[in-house]
């Protein structure tokens, strides 16, 4: 979870009100926050944040903000979101060209110019650390997002996002004192060794420089120290973001402008334009949710007051109700507010409206009807046969319930058309359901040569295989419910492991038919399948056949079982 630390006069400041070390502790439920430290000498402060979803409340200004609410009172009036629509109706040359070489490294840049106040040290260090926050947890190590900010006064616009030569592109970055080209930066400058992966795979990386020509950065890795080194004395600065999002990129600007307005600086929206891409930042992006009138009473599970619900969002940062019907039944359009992108439903903005009210403001209500929990039959047999397998010598293993495809049929010496494909996977590794706990109980094996045998290890788990074609020709998908078990060591046989199976089989109060079978992955002539008492095959043991042992780099012999345990409870 996030956690940030601050001066407390600095957060009092922000605020624009008194409040107590005791009172705010009690106060940061409204951001969701936990007051973990405070030195009444220094007068700092750590709070950790519990909701990640929520990167405007990353900073000492964001909390402030969150804590103003909307009253009328203490509304900043944000007046650059008025500014940025002129921007963007006025059009014409843009502040910040987009080069079109950048399409394929890094294609997106936007920003804005902060002027007319001053950070000072602890400002500073609180945009640093929002910077640094946004960048690594929002902009997953800058892989997403990147921030740079700049001293405006140096700089000459319009500026130029564009890619350059590695090896021909030099300037002095932050904590150096000689010129580096792009090369040498990535190669020996810490920021360069610890983000230049995310560029070096091309063969043009970008930067950005100013009107004369000259470098400000070198995105997402490090600023130049002439024109990008901040100080507490500046008064006019340049912030900007890169990126793959051009949403994520604006949310991270609007946070950026409102902390630094509320500051007290001025913000002038600018305009980013390239061949297929145009921003104004920061801006509106109006994400709206329709909130029907009676969802907060039904989610609630109490009557509540319409005007209040209202009344109370408005107080939290909300903009703007339009009453409206959908599908019959009236109720909001809800304006987010527009540092914002959380909101997926309804029920986000009624958890808002709980928050904002006050979990103790709500009197509590006992359930009408009470129930004793206790295991499912499922549940029992699950931990009778747990049981019986450790009390045997057995480790139980957890494994993915996703794998690859390899690995459950060649590996395995199968050749499978009943596997349930994932559309669109995040990695090949994980691009088919198991049909098997096999392939898990081969793949720990095969990482554990280094321990002392024997191994023994079982897996009570879900599995899936398509099942026989229907009149449609579509095939429906089948649950299964597996155990597996694996033997390995210099003596292991089919007979040991029968020997254990048996036993467990007693525990269960059942009996099992067993008869010679060939399959894979077991070696001919040592391996068989249990059939229950109606003649269907519920299972599978024998010992593992040494090309396949091969093939997953396991050196001792092994023996392995498998039972559909839907079959077995059922015989």
């Amino acid at each position: 979870m996030p956690t940030l630390e601050g001066h407390f006069d600095d957060l009092l400041g922000l605020l624009h009100q008194k409040v107590t070390p005791q009172e705010m502790d009690r106060t940061l439920d409204r951001v969701k926050g936990e007051w973990k430290s405070y030195d009444p000498g220094s007068r700092r402060f750590k709070v950790e944040l519990n909701d990640t979803n929520r990167p405007d409340l990353w900073s000492v200004e964001g909390i402030a903000r969150q804590l103003r609410g909307g009253s009328a009172l203490h509304q900043k009036p944000y007046d650059f979101l008025e500014k940025a629509s002129a921007r963007d109706r006025k059009g014409g040359a843009p502040d910040i060209r987009i080069d079109p070489s950048v399409a394929s490294v890094r294609p997106f840049l936007g920003g804005f110019c902060a002027r007319g106040s001053h950070l000072g040290d602890e400002g500073l260090t609180q945009l640093i650390g929002t910077q640094e926050r946004l960048s690594e947890l929002f902009g997953r190590k800058r892989a997403d997002v990147a921030i740079g900010v700049y001293p405006l006064a140096r700089l000459a616009f319009p500026l130029t996002y564009r890619t350059a030569d590695p090896e021909g592109t030099r300037f002095i970055p932050l904590g150096a004192e000689e010129s580096l080209t792009l090369r040498d930066i990535v190669s020996t400058h810490p920021k360069g060794q610890a983000y230049g992966d995310l560029v070096t795979p091309h063969a043009f990386w970008p930067i950005l420089v100013d009107g004369r020509g000259e470098v400000l950065s070198f995105p997402p890795v490090i600023n130049a120290r002439a024109l990008g080194e901040v100080t507490p004395q500046d008064e006019e600065l340049f912030v900007e973001a890169t990126g793959f999002d051009a949403a994520r990129l604006l949310l991270v600007l609007n946070i950026l402008a409102a902390n630094l307005a509320d500051r007290g600086f001025v913000i002038e929206p600018l305009l980013s334009e390239g061949d297929n891409f145009r921003m104004v930042a920061p801006a509106f992006p109006e994400i709206t949710v329709f909130v029907p009138e009676g969802l907060p009473s039904r989610v609630l599970g109490s009557e509540r007051d319409p005007a209040d619900f209202v009344e109370t969002l408005s107080s939290f940062g909300y903009p703007q109700f339009l009453r409206r019907e959908e599908n019959g039944e009236a109720g909001w359009e809800v304006l987010s507010p527009f540092y914002r992108d959380d909101l997926l439903g309804a029920v986000d903005v009624v958890e808002d409206y709980l928050v904002a009210k006050g979990y103790d403001t709500f009197e509590p209500a006992l359930p009408k009807d009470f129930t004793r929990g206790r295991p499912s039959p499922r549940q029992k047999a699950e931990f009778r046969l747990r049981t019986a397998l450790l009390a045997m010598g057995f480790q139980e293993l957890l494994s993915n319930i996703l794998t690859g495809e390899p690995l459950v049929t060649e590996r395995l010496g199968r050749e499978r058309n009943d596997l349930v494909r994932i559309d669109n996977p995040a990695s090949l590794q994980f691009a088919v359901v198991r049909p098997t706990l096999l392939s898990g109980l081969l793949a720990s094996e095969a990482r554990s040569s280094r321990f002392p045998y024997p191994h023994k290890i079982f897996e009570i788990g879900e599995a899936m295989r398509l099942g026989p074609s229907l009149s449609g020709g579509e095939r429906p998908v089948q649950d299964l419910w597996l155990l597996s078990g694996m033997l390995s060591h210099p003596q292991a046989s089919v007979s040991e492991l029968l020997g254990i199976l048996e036993m467990v089989l007693e525990r269960m109060d059942r009996t099992l038919s067993l008869r010679s079978a060939d399959l894979p992955p077991y070696l001919p002539g040592r391996c068989g399948v249990y059939e229950n008492g109606k003649g269907e095959t519920v299972g599978t043991v024998g010992e593992v056949h040494p090309a396949t042992l091969d093939l997953w780099g396991i050196r001792m012999p092994t023996v392995c079982f498998e039972v559909d345990l839907e079959g077995l409870l059922l015989s």
